[in-house]
């Protein structure tokens, strides 16, 4: 399992690569953390709602994603999470 960005390989871990093909697969789809927890939960059955928060922080800083404005993955207050796909840039 490999992921590209602007030509790079991405060094992800499981889990960071299992979220990136769930939102790489739904462009604009709006996920909650609870959606992702119980997507991811299958590869960690200790993932919890916060660490939902810390995998999707390291896999902005991995896709050098800012958060203003975001590159990738916006936040959805109050919900969860929104891929944006930035035109396919990641592969």
């Amino acid at each position: 399992r490999q992921a590209w960005l602007d030509g790079e390989r991405l060094d992800l871990s499981t889990m960071e690569y299992e979220l990136l093909t769930l939102f790489y697969n739904s462009p604009g789809k709006k996920w909650s953390r609870d959606e992702l927890t119980a997507k991811l939960r299958g590869t960690d059955a200790e993932l919890y709602s916060r660490a939902v928060d810390t995998l999707v922080s390291r896999l902005r800083h991995k896709l050098g994603d800012n958060t203003k404005p975001p590159r990738f993955i916006q936040t959805v207050w109050g919900l969860g999470y929104l891929f944006t796909g930035a035109d396919n840039e990641v592969a």
